[in-house]
């Protein structure tokens, strides 16, 4: 249940002051796949992922790919540029419970509004591309949406939002790499063929780092926020009514957490099965 209080401190409804932003960021993505595939239609798909035999093209999954690109990209660079160089989170709030869950910055708002759009953009798109649609992904998306819309919406743990909406994506880049080179394989000793074998190492290493190590850090400095700002009523003095949305968040951030340890399972496996080792064939469900 939601908790009453008559304490109100006030607080930016960032989704009424995004909600324009986000439609454009929407518009802008569908924009860039429509131009996609248009190159797209020039490639040659793995026979693998041809519906039927004959001339086949796939335009859709360079297209949605080449989205994805742009996406990581640019939380990549905005989220290095803020927690690796300019230690904005740091910097602008105060190194309180309080302060990392309900404190403000114009930086983190717009991150929870590009990420939100982005997971939405995905869950409209996704289910007419089987290879995108699997229910592990599909759930990724619903679930982070949610996280992103009660975070802009309510103001809730700003300071975070550059680590997970933004720098976790990280790993994504050279993800994606591997996941085109599977889809349209390069022609051998290509730049593109030597970006692939560079890109499950690093795939490796970046989210071994970013989406376990430090997610896992991170995760744990959340909970312990949540934990104090809900046991001792602050959350309902800042955010009253809304206690259930921290509940939520919380939850949620604990499902991811388990996602993300169950894809690094299927990391090391992979990693095992290259060096060697005989073990069953895995789907990560990436794709």
């Amino acid at each position: 249940m939601c908790e009453k209080s008559e304490v109100a401190p006030a607080y930016n409804n960032g989704f009424e002051r995004k909600k324009v932003t986000a439609v454009k960021i929407f518009c802008l993505m569908t924009l860039v796949f429509l131009i996609a595939l248009v190159p797209g239609s020039y490639l040659v798909p793995a026979p693998k992922f041809c519906p039927a035999e004959g001339d086949c093209k796939r335009p859709e999954i360079f297209a949605f790919e080449f989205v994805n690109a742009c996406t990581f990209l640019w939380q990549s660079f905005i989220a290095i540029r803020s927690y690796h160089f300019r230690k904005t989170p740091m910097k602008t709030f105060p190194q309180t419970p309080e302060g990392r869950v309900f404190g403000f910055s114009e930086e983190s708002e717009l991150i929870a509004c590009v990420s939100m759009t982005i997971q939405l953009w995905g869950l409209v798109f996704t289910p007419g591309i089987k290879e995108f649609s699997s229910a592990i992904m599909l759930g990724h998306h619903f679930v982070a949406a949610l996280v992103s819309y009660i975070a802009l919406r309510y103001q809730y743990y700003y300071y975070y939002s550059v680590f997970y909406l933004a720098l976790s994506e990280v790993s994504s880049l050279p993800l994606l790499v591997m996941s085109i080179s599977k889809y349209f394989p390069p022609a051998q000793g290509s730049l593109f063929a030597i970006a692939q074998d560079l890109s499950g190492p690093l795939f490796a290493v970046t989210f071994t780092y970013y989406r376990v190590y430090l997610w896992l850090k991170t995760t744990k400095q959340l909970w312990k926020d949540g934990y104090y700002c809900l046991s001792t009523g602050v959350s309902n003095k800042f955010r009253p009514g809304l206690n259930c949305c921290l509940y939520l968040i919380l939850t949620c951030c604990a499902l991811l957490s388990f996602l993300q340890l169950y894809w690094f399972k299927l990391i090391v496996m992979e990693v095992l099965r290259a060096i060697g080792f005989e073990l069953p064939e895995t789907n990560p469900g990436f794709e």
